[in-house]
Order: structure tokens, then sequence, then C-alpha cells
């Protein structure tokens, strides 16, 4: 729907089909953004805010742990029904066509078969975005190069307990194989937990293992689950006249799942290949070029999370303890930056302490 706004905004008529009756559910999402992020975005998140973290503590499957916290905040946990519903009320003013309970059956050249309200509907489009999500239906009919294995099954509760809400935790171990679990606090008393594992394990189970070995004592308010894309920075993201976007095109950082910051950067960059295509007739190709930075970063994510991947528990704990006495907490607070890795990663060069880490830094990059 960002996108749809940008083109409103550059004149072009935008229509956004919504599977769904409610924007913005269900919610299939952490709500975890950076501060960074919505800086470079000029994002308004007005009253979508339900709290603010400085920082996260991040343990090893054996229980090693490192604490990295500044001063101000670092990042927003945002109700995200609020935000998408945000986004949709600035699309409808600036022009953009909403209908709800439309669900895309299938695609095929300018032509989509849409069911809507429970009836059939062909619909003709000049230019077709696909923007719905991990299980997309214009993936799979039209991009079969994408990596289809390349997620991982999440579950997440809500719930009450006792939490430090300046901190997110960050869980390794193996109830969450292939990913990890984690403590968003939304206050001192509520947060969301949860955890990501491989496809064909349980996620739910997962989740109740890491409660009981952590003794987290909490009452459940609620549960969701879901696809988290985890995979590689797909190449081929334009077929004819449609475009892949969001979590449909995998535009999530590996090493965490997030993407709605590089969503909604990888939108922008649609919009702004559809409308120089339109006014200019350049080709649609070149959104491949208008993504190279968001690529590169998403790149260096997908390289950290397979590195992480393969260490076994003991290197796991052993890359922590080397980490933690080579001052890596407080150089995370100077220089971290958790949407891109590659500023700060160059910086550790510079800096003779981290020097022990290069063997990690250089297989990752």
């Amino acid at each position: 729907m960002h996108c749809a706004s940008r083109l409103a905004e550059e004149g072009f008529q935008a229509t956004c089909f919504e599977e769904h009756s409610t924007i913005g559910r269900p919610v299939q999402c952490a709500g975890l953004i950076s501060r960074s992020g919505v800086e470079d975005l000029g994002l308004r998140l007005d009253n979508s805010i339900v709290n603010q973290v400085r920082g996260a503590k991040i343990f090893s499957p054996g229980g090693e742990s490192l604490t990295v916290e500044r001063k101000e905040t670092v990042a927003f946990v945002v109700d995200r029904l609020v935000f998408d519903q945000n986004i949709y009320k600035k699309a409808k003013r600036v022009g953009v066509e909403v209908k709800m309970d439309s669900k895309l059956i299938d695609i095929r050249n300018n032509s989509l078969f849409m069911q809507n309200q429970g009836h059939g509907e062909l619909v003709k489009s000049q230019i077709t975005v696909g923007a719905d999500g991990a299980n997309s239906i214009v993936r799979h009919a039209l991009f079969p190069k994408i990596q289809e294995n390349g997620f991982v099954q999440g579950f997440q509760i809500r719930a009450q307990g006792h939490f430090d809400k300046n901190l997110v935790e960050l869980h390794f171990g193996e109830f969450a194989p292939g990913f990890f679990a984690w403590v968003v606090p939304e206050s001192s008393t509520v947060a969301r937990i949860g955890l990501g594992v491989r496809l064909g394990q349980s996620a739910a189970k997962g989740l109740q293992q890491f409660l009981q070995q952590r003794q987290l004592k909490i009452r459940t308010l609620s549960k969701v689950g879901g696809l988290i894309p985890i995979s590689q920075p797909a190449k081929e993201l334009v077929k004819g006249n449609v475009l892949l976007v969001g979590d449909a095109a995998a535009q999530t950082k590996a090493t965490s799942g997030g993407g709605l910051i590089f969503g909604l950067k990888a939108a922008e960059a649609c919009a702004d290949t559809i409308a120089t295509h339109l006014k200019h007739k350049q080709s649609l190709a070149s959104y491949s070029r208008n993504l190279a930075d968001i690529n590169k970063e998403l790149g260096l994510h997908w390289k950290i999370y397979s590195y992480t991947q393969g260490l076994r528990p003991e290197k796991f704990d052993s890359l922590f303890a080397k980490a933690r006495d080579a001052g890596i907490e407080k150089f995370l607070e100077d220089c971290g930056d958790m949407d891109r890795p590659g500023s700060f990663m160059r910086k550790m060069l510079l800096k003779p302490k981290m020097w022990g880490l290069l063997p990690a830094v250089l297989k990752t990059i």
C-alpha cells in the first residue's frame, strides 16, 4: 500500500486489493523497527508506538550473553494494527482505491482473477505489484526460481509477566533450530514472546520448551503464527509487467526476520521504477538496479545468518565469550545499527581490539 501511495502522489491511478476485511489483521509481526530506519524513511509513527527500547540482550545456546544498550532510543515497538491502518488512511487521502475482501486466485499477463466477497471477478492491470506476503500467490505463479524453502515457521504469544522494558532479548538454543527466540517488551508487564524453527518442526512446542527452560512465568493473552522469509535477496523480481515487493520478495533481514523497514524502502524503489517506466519508458528491469543498496545490506544479513547457523553450540558460546572480551558490547553501543551491519563491520577492521574476531568477520563478508 506504501508503493501505491507513492504512485498516487505521482499522479497515477493505483488500486490495492486487500484479502482481509480489516486492514492490519491478522497481526503477524513482532513490531520492532529501528529508529534509524524510521528516520531514513521519514515515517510518522503517530499513535502506533507502544514502547521505545534502548538495546538488546543476546544469549548463546550455552548461556553466554552480550548486552548492548544505549542511553537513547534505538528502536520502537509499534502496534502493527495501528501502524498498518495509518498507512491505509494515508493511501486513501492521496487517492488510492482500496478494495477489501479481494483475494487473488490467479494472474496471467494483464489479467487478475479475483475472488471478491465470494464472487469471481476479472480485473485488468497495466502493471501489477505482488505484495501479498510470505505465501505470495504472485510469486508461486510467476517466480518459480525464488527459493520456496527459504522460510522458518514463526509462533508468537503476547503475554503478561515481568520484563525489562528497555531491552529486547534474543535467545539461541535447541528450542529454536534454524533461528532464535525473542522477547520484545511492550512495557514492564507485557511482552511479545516468540521464536522461529525450520519448516517441518513445531514452533509452538519450541516456544513451550523455551519458556520452561528460561523459567519464564507468564500468562498468555493471545497467540499467532506465520511464515518468516529467510533467504538470499532474490535476483529476479520482475516478470513482464509484474514486480514483487516486501515479504513476497523475501526482502527481510535473515538475521532477525524483520522486514518492515526494508519492505517499505523496497516499496519506494518499486514505485520509483514504475513511475519512471510510465513517464519515460524505462524498462521495469531497472527495479533490480534500484534495489542495489537494499540488497547489499540484505545479502550481508543473509551471510551473517548462514555463518551463525553453521556454528556448533560450543563454537557459538566461544564466539560470544571472545566477542565480549574484545569489547564488542561497547563497540556496538557506539557503532551498531540493527539494519545496516555493513556500516559497523567495516569499522571493526579499524579497531585493534576487534582483530581477534577477524576470522569470523571475514567468513561472513
